[in-house]
């Protein structure tokens, strides 16, 4: 159950983490080229990218947190 809302959190913080860069990425290309800039479909890639990594990264910590 922890797993799994871990992943929806992290889905979510992909996805405002992409729009945030994103826009960020598009204001510097503006200033600096005069024309838009960006990366397509970034929100989604990094969702996807934190929902794969979420997991992989919680598992690893609960194996390291364990006593021997």
């Amino acid at each position: 159950m922890k797993t799994a809302a871990m992943t929806v959190l992290a889905i979510i913080g992909g996805l405002l983490a992409g729009l945030m860069l994103s826009e960020i990425i598009g204001i510097i290309g503006m200033l600096a080229f005069g024309a838009a800039a960006g990366i397509k479909f970034l929100p989604v890639y990094l969702a996807i990218a934190a929902a794969i990594a979420a997991p992989v990264l919680y598992r690893r910590s609960r194996h390291r947190s364990r006593p021997r």
